[in-house]
């Protein structure tokens, strides 16, 4: 048997006929749409995903990569077995196992000759085979993607856990990424005590004079609070505006996507890359924060330019870059090394998982929480909680054996 060739010279893709326009809607948010390359006809079903559900899970910028992956699951049904995707999906069809290997030859081979492997990224294709993935278990309801009723609540479960069993086994397994740690007990001492403030009975909070200049005291201090209690990312802190916030007895502080937003006014946009969400918060976060809408300058927020909740000493929302330059003074003065907004959400992703891991549907409420869109982020969270338990387990039951014993 004649081995396959490999190609290893640079990437060229084979002409689709799809491709995708930027269309900007009143609100000033772009939406990508896959539309057919000769005629501008955008395709029907990938369509009803994109604005239906994907675009309130991911930045447009994703969007677009997503569709151009897609493109070229319709290019594969037209090219390689000769029907139109839309009309396979809306009629109640299916793609069989058989077809879904030949689909992600297609991705491997970039519509070459299909004895023609081209050398990829193995994480890359990982991903398209995701969001393949991702699509093709959405459209299996008719509700999602319109069409013919054909299947029943059970079916569609069933046909959903095939096709991600299936998924599964064709990704080609690329290296995941080294684990970070989170912050010990000792090392969120540390940082607290650096940023949280001293407050004598009837006089203004004293803050440590150290570390930040005094109009960024309290808010820092807040980012920070809110990062370990609620998992924000660095995005969805930036992305937060006044009227995020509780209000009344309401304790939930929504987290919206707000994709080209005209009121923010910086060149580089935070991106939310997350699902959106209401998470509630605490009251001690809740009198920090009309702590910091109360005080007057320089402790407190200035007000008027934006509807941003954090801002600079001159009231615009804080950049992405001066909110990652609030980590540099804090490793410097505790030694806490490294030090990221993404290494606070991965301490507070793995403490919850500790408290969730043993609940029913826990991994369903961590994901939720954490506004993840794909199952495997938070399944890893809630499987090293589960790792740490059972080996912990596993010593009382050597305790209790040798104490027998003895």
């Amino acid at each position: 048997m004649a081995a396959s060739k490999v190609d290893t010279t640079p990437i060229r893709k084979a002409a689709s006929v799809y491709t995708v326009l930027n269309v900007v809607l009143e609100s000033g948010e772009r939406l990508p749409c896959l539309v057919e390359r000769a005629t501008w006809i955008p395709v029907r079903v990938a369509t009803r995903w994109a604005v239906r559900y994907r675009r309130y899970r991911v930045q447009s910028s994703t969007l677009e990569h997503n569709l151009r992956a897609l493109g070229r699951v319709y290019d594969w049904a037209k090219v390689v077995h000769g029907f139109d995707l839309d009309d396979h999906l809306t009629s109640g069809g299916v793609l069989s196992a058989r077809q879904v290997e030949s689909l992600v030859l297609y991705f491997r081979t970039r519509g070459r000759d299909s004895e023609t492997v081209v050398v990829r990224n193995p994480g890359a294709l990982d991903h398209e085979i995701s969001v393949v993935e991702n699509f093709l278990s959405w459209a299996l309801d008719s509700d999602n993607r319109g069409g013919a009723r054909t299947r029943t609540l059970e079916e569609l479960a069933a046909q959903r856990a095939h096709l991600q069993q299936l998924c599964q086994s064709l990704r080609t397994g690329a290296r995941p990424s080294a684990r970070i740690q989170p912050l010990s007990e000792q090392e969120l001492v540390l940082i607290r005590r650096v940023l949280s403030p001293k407050q004598e009975s009837g006089q203004e909070w004293a803050f440590p004079e150290q570390v930040f200049y005094r109009h960024a005291r309290l808010r820092n201090w807040l980012m920070v609070e809110m990062a370990l209690e609620l998992g924000l990312r660095r995005g969805e802190m930036l992305k937060l505006r006044l009227d995020s916030l509780p209000r009344g007895s309401d304790d939930g502080l929504r987290v919206l996507r707000r994709p080209d937003d005209p009121h923010d006014s910086r060149g580089r946009e935070p991106a939310v890359k997350s699902a959106e969400r209401a998470v509630p918060i605490s009251r001690f976060l809740v009198s920090i924060i009309r702590a910091y809408l109360t005080l007057p300058t320089p402790l407190g927020r200035p007000a008027g330019k934006t509807p941003y909740l954090f801002v600079t000493r001159k009231g615009e929302p804080l950049s992405v870059k001066a909110s990652d330059d609030i980590m540099k003074p804090i490793a410097r003065h505790t030694g806490v090394t490294p030090l990221s907004w993404h290494r606070l959400r991965h301490t507070w992703a793995e403490r919850m998982a500790e408290l969730l891991a043993e609940q029913a549907n826990g991994m369903d409420k961590l994901m939720y929480l954490g506004g993840w869109t794909n199952p495997q982020s938070p399944k890893r969270y809630i499987q090293n909680a589960i790792a740490r338990q059972a080996g912990e387990a596993m010593r009382n039951y050597h305790r209790s054996l040798y104490r027998e014993e003895s």
